[in-house]
């Protein structure tokens, strides 16, 4: 059993105060769950990371050379921070870092 997340096994603990029929059902879900739905970092995603990195590697440039005011009215102007939260949540990172491509900003 040592393949379950952490979440996974407290969530097995809470269930002692239920019923026998909740937790096992809570057990047979845990085991019917693959792998991959644990989310395991791809190379595919670390490589996105690594695009939005790169980035906000520039930004902060920008911050280091001509401070923090004109380093956040910049990234306001290429990336919106509510256009980057969207796009966080809706994709993740690679979405995030094909809107940059998209936009010629990688």
């Amino acid at each position: 059993m040592s393949s379950f997340t952490p979440v996974v096994l407290r969530h097995i603990a809470r269930a002692t105060h239920a019923s026998r029929l909740g937790a096992a059902a809570l057990l047979g879900a845990a085991l019917a769950q693959p792998a991959a739905a644990q989310e395991t970092p791809t190379a595919a995603d670390a490589n996105c990371r690594s695009q939005v990195s790169r980035f906000e590697q520039a930004i902060a440039f920008v911050r280091d050379a001509q401070g923090v005011e004109a380093a956040g009215r910049l990234k306001e102007q290429l990336l919106p921070a509510k256009l980057e939260s969207e796009l966080l949540m809706a994709g993740g990172y690679c979405q995030l870092a094909r809107h940059l491509r998209d936009k010629r900003l990688l």
